[in-house]
């Protein structure tokens, strides 16, 4: 090797002080010319050793070949010297076992030849901290699979669209959680991944939405095989888990929302696939079936996404379309109107008259439910007032709040808003929740009950006998009323078992202290039934049909007189010998 000591040992010197990697090799014959000391105490070769052999001896290559990133394989020898741009280098190097970056760039050197001087980095450190980020970024803590954002990338990948996709959401994860804690619920979302792991199937990843709602991505795949496992994890819900975690071992069971999509159905972008998932599970758990996305369900899901649009603008708009309505709840004790329950309707600008199932499903699911249920008791309590009802001996009215405004900070204060508003007494308001997984009714001796109590305010639980309680806990429940669901009505004149379930949750609900409202009263021979039964209550068509302010209006007198169907029906039991009435009630 021929060079100019005097420049040569003030290069040397230089490169020798820098805390890098840094070597200088023969553009043309790939010989090193000068290396440092950094980088040979780093391999644990004398710089003797070095000089003069070929770089990739020492560096990244193998087999006599120059490396993969060699700087001369992008150079273009055309170019001048001063007119050479570097050329960044990020790589594994084999023989110090860490990842390096440099940069390489073209010299003149001491002689005259051209020449490349490379200088580098240890970024192991870095590029480990980056995958962490990355893990972070794209894997799910608590199941260590890929989430959301994952997922968002994985479709945004697959263009061609040759893939389908599974998707499941758990139902009432929040009431799983509440009543097994997050310690078993993690471990119960690890077993339904392993139990899906354990079919090793080809070209598939889960990843994990959100909390409760997860996706498999089958690469290659057709509907068929995917509906096949869709049905094989829907029908495994049906059965129980048992889960242990932490030394305990639990058994439980809970339900599913499933749906397939076909990636080769132009689905669109990630944001809308996500999107077509999302609205398709709501169809599953309707129907309470595996749903599969199809065009027909993509209109149906473009009109309810028009309609969602259109609660949000109406609500926003002062509540525009929204009225309240009354139905008379009728007393057992003398036949007259003693307490009218609060009904929202809705009627769209764009779509007319939505029914109540629909709209308010759709307003817990986007988070406004609050607004709708607040808004009917502030006009409910305006109507009330005005008509001065709660002036009437007995009188009530009845008002649904949804499972949200139950664990609504907010809830006590508005409502004491409202009564002062309105001059409204407390014991004359009764506000109805219903019965379901999300609402158990077993936890109402909480703080918040305690001071509805204190404003003189009684509760009443909906749907009774069809949710998640039982008969059981009925007594312990905090509430006054119960009202039985339509379905307790619709067969009790002809169905024998039903006349003797009805009968025995009026007594009840007695033996616990507690009124109980006949709902979906709608027949003289379902009146009889109940009648006999000694039910507090009774609401239905055949007494009134949910009516407008004004119509509430023109029928108050009904809140003094006797109501012509509960009139006849009591007469005809009069009429009876003892005998007979003894007999009705067996």
């Amino acid at each position: 090797m021929t060079e100019n000591p005097e420049v040569s040992e003030g290069l040397r010197k230089f490169i020798d002080s820098a805390p890098v990697y840094i070597y200088v090799v023969d553009a043309t014959t790939d010989e090193i010319l000068m290396v440092n000391n950094y980088y040979t105490k780093m391999l644990g070769v004398a710089r003797e050793r070095m000089e003069g052999r070929r770089c990739w001896e020492f560096v990244m290559g193998s087999d006599g070949k120059a490396c993969r990133d060699c700087p001369r394989s992008a150079e273009d020898k055309e170019t001048s010297i001063t007119d050479a741009l570097p050329n960044t280098i990020e790589a594994f190097n084999p023989t110090l076992g860490i990842w390096v970056r440099g940069i390489g760039q073209a010299i003149e050197w001491v002689d005259g030849r051209r020449a490349h001087i490379i200088t580098a980095i240890d970024t192991s450190n870095e590029k480990m901290l980056r995958e962490e980020l990355s893990h972070l970024a794209y894997f799910d803590r608590a199941l260590d699979i890929p989430n959301r954002i994952r997922l968002e990338r994985d479709l945004g990948e697959r263009p061609e669209g040759n893939y389908c996709i599974i998707a499941y959401d758990i139902i009432s994860m929040r009431y799983l959680n509440d009543a097994y804690g997050r310690t078993i619920i993690d471990a119960f979302m690890r077993e339904i991944v392993r139990w899906i792991m354990d079919f090793r199937l080809q070209n598939f990843q889960i990843y994990r939405i959100d909390g409760d709602s997860f996706a498999i991505l089958f690469d290659y795949a057709d509907m068929m095989s995917a509906s096949g496992l869709a049905d094989r994890i829907f029908e495994r819900f049906l059965e129980p888990w048992r889960i242990r975690a932490q030394g305990e071992t639990v058994s439980f069971s809970c339900k599913v929302s499933l749906c397939v999509l076909d990636g080769r159905m132009n689905l669109g972008d990630p944001e809308s696939i996500l999107s077509h998932i999302e609205r398709t599970l709501v169809v599953s758990k309707e129907t309470g079936s595996v749903a599969v996305y199809d065009k027909t369900l993509d209109d149906i899901l473009r009109r309810e996404h028009a309609l969602e649009i259109s609660l949000k603008n109406c609500i926003a708009d002062n509540m525009k379309g929204f009225e309240v309505y009354f139905q008379p709840i009728v007393s057992a004790t003398d036949g007259v109107w003693k307490g009218v329950e609060a009904l929202c309707r809705w009627d769209s600008p764009e779509f007319g008259r939505i029914p109540p199932l629909v709209f308010i499903r759709m307003a817990e699911q986007i988070g406004l439910i609050n607004a709708i249920g607040y808004w009917v008791l502030d006009q409910a309590l305006r109507v009330c007032s005005e008509f001065e009802l709660h002036q009437r001996d007995g009188f009530f009215l009845d008002v649904n709040l949804a499972p949200s405004q139950m664990s609504d900070e907010s809830l006590i204060a508005k409502i004491i808003v409202a009564l002062q508003k309105y001059s409204y007494p407390g014991n004359s308001l009764i506000l109805e929740v219903t019965e379901s997984e999300e609402v158990d009714a077993t936890e109402y001796s909480s703080v918040i009950i305690e001071r509805l109590r204190a404003l003189d305010i009684r509760l009443a639980l909906d749907d009774f006998g069809t949710g998640y309680s039982n008969f059981n806990n009925l007594k312990r429940m905090p509430v006054s009323y119960l009202k039985t669901e339509k379905q307790f009505i619709d067969n009790i004149v002809t169905d024998g078992y039903q006349q003797y379930l009805s009968s025995i949750l009026v007594q009840l609900s007695h033996m616990a202290d507690m009124k109980l409202i006949a709902e979906g009263v709608e027949t003289v021979e379902q009146l009889r039934e109940v009648m006999k039964n000694g039910t507090d209550f009774f609401q239905g068509y055949l007494f009134s049909v949910p009516l407008k302010k004004e119509e509430l209006k023109a029928n108050i007198d009904y809140f003094n007189k006797v109501d012509p169907f509960f009139a006849q029906v009591h007469n005809e039991y009069r009429q009876k010998t003892p005998e007979e009435q003894e007999g009705n009630t067996k």
